[in-house]
């Protein structure tokens, strides 16, 4: 199955739906293309009259559901797997939240339940992407909704391996795709089930666990303390901003961009079995075997807190490169981070006027392709900025382009040019580095409407003819 650089490409691969109504099918990929020509405009803007009232139908339809609308994306998306021998599948969850005052139907709490806390649902996604070191976005595998009540379910954490098993048998994955999780994942009886069942997987270690030793009390961090690096990479890290949340801010602390050399080091341990038992327990074995990767920064500038983790996986790590393969495919978890910013920012997602969990959901489903082609569009941008303009953006959109963009473009521009160019017309500056996910979807917006005018304008010039 082909990326789908193209709008029209990936309106088409959406619209392959299988409602029994073809009318709904139709309908989708008219919304999608519609949505996808302008991401982060509100509805009302995005459909004319009689296209909103149809819009607003769909999203309430009793027979539309999230797993309908996505699941001729899923299929491309494996078919888009079938040509990697491996890849890899993220996992992780995030809110969508609301003002207390909206009352949309069927939404639970954010984190309080008291007086001014915030509606919100919440979504599990896990997205695809190429495992070759380029982090190629290869589509979205999965997606699951939930809402809080008023007190906590203690099931939340259910969904990690859920998901991984619906996932790897939706991609036909299960010893092709590495699954790859951030620490809210640490969880004894998961590894143990997936180990057993042949499930790949590279997950962050949460818990400093105990190890089955002679004097019985061996934790995992004491441990490597005492394993000497194999091999040390340079790498280049990128700007983290503080973060609102005191706790998200303890986890990930600020720092600036600035380079660092990180030594890796890998041992095969034995955990052992918790004393405290999840609620719903699959009564796993006292102990399990399992690979750690280390990776730690030795040498930090003073006052930056160093970088440091410890990953849990079950492929192998005899040797420096299949260590280093591991931290690279656990580097590649910050793609999904980019995919809920063009979700949330370049889609405009929170913004949305729908009044129920019914419609907001079937709404992201919708979104989740459209954000896929977003994250791809501006992966190609980075991964070959030198490439020819024309496998990002259509003939008549580079003709708008040079007419009306304020970058000028040569007669051969490349993806980086066009790129910074459809950036500019959503008033991005160059002295301002690479543009953030919103003014790359205002410019995507405001090329779209230009086109349309354009082909309009084209069209009508024939007819006179």
């Amino acid at each position: 199955m082909a990326e789908p650089i193209e709008l029209d490409a990936l309106a088409e691969e959406v619209g392959d739906a299988a409602f029994e109504d073809e009318r709904l099918n139709k309908r989708l990929k008219t919304i999608v293309a519609a949505l996808g020509a302008a991401p982060g405009m509100s509805l009302p803007r995005s459909f004319d009259d009689a296209g909103l009232e149809a819009a607003y139908r769909f999203f309430s339809n009793v027979h539309v559901t999230p797993e309908e609308i996505l699941a001729p994306h899923v299929e491309a998306t494996r078919e888009r797997c079938d040509s990697h021998q491996d890849f890899l599948v993220i996992h992780d969850s995030t809110a969508f939240a609301y003002r207390r005052d909206g009352e949309r139907r069927g939404l639970g709490r954010f984190k309080s339940a008291g007086p001014g806390a915030k509606q919100a649902f919440f979504a599990h996604v896990s997205l695809a992407v190429s495992a070759d070191g380029t982090r190629r976005p290869l589509g979205v595998a999965g997606l699951t909704t939930w809402i809080r009540g008023e007190s906590k379910s203690g099931t939340e954490y259910q969904r990690w391996e859920k998901q991984l098993r619906q996932t790897a048998g939706a991609l036909n994955g299960q010893r092709s795709a590495i699954h790859v999780m951030d620490r809210e994942a640490d969880d004894y009886e998961m590894f143990d089930a997936l180990i057993r069942d042949g499930h790949r997987f590279v997950v962050r270690c949460m818990h400093n666990r105990c190890l089955e030793s002679e004097s019985g009390k061996l934790k995992i961090r004491a441990l490597f303390d005492t394993v000497s690096a194999t091999v040390t990479r340079g790498v280049w890290l990128t700007r983290r901003r503080a973060k609102l949340d005191p706790i998200i801010s303890k986890i990930h602390p600020p720092r600036e961009e600035r380079g660092a050399t990180l030594s890796v080091s890998a041992a095969t341990v034995v955990l052992k079995r918790p004393q405290s038992r999840r609620e719903h327990t699959t009564n796993p074995p006292p102990s399990v075997t399992i690979n750690v990767v280390r990776v730690w920064e030795p040498d930090p500038p003073e006052g930056d807190t160093p970088v440091e983790w410890l990953l849990f996986t079950n492929d192998p790590i005899e040797t420096p490169e299949q260590q280093l393969a591991i931290v690279d495919h656990y580097r590649a978890r910050w793609m999904i981070e980019e995919y809920f910013k063009a979700l949330k920012t370049g889609c405009d997602f929170e913004r949305r006027q729908l009044q129920d969990y019914e419609s907001l959901i079937n709404l992201l489903a919708t979104f989740a392709p459209i954000a896929y082609h977003l994250l791809l569009i501006r992966t190609e941008a980075r991964k070959a900025p030198d490439a020819d303009a024309a496998v990002v953006l259509s003939r008549d959109h580079l003709d708008v382009l040079r007419l009306k963009g304020r970058r000028k473009l040569g007669p051969t521009p490349t993806v980086r040019d066009v790129y910074l160019a459809v950036a500019a017309l959503g008033g991005h500056l160059k002295r301002n580095g690479d543009p953030g996910w919103l003014t790359l979807a205002r410019g995507y917006e405001k090329l779209e409407t230009l086109t349309e005018g354009w082909l309009a304008a084209k069209l009508h010039l024939r007819s006179d003819q």
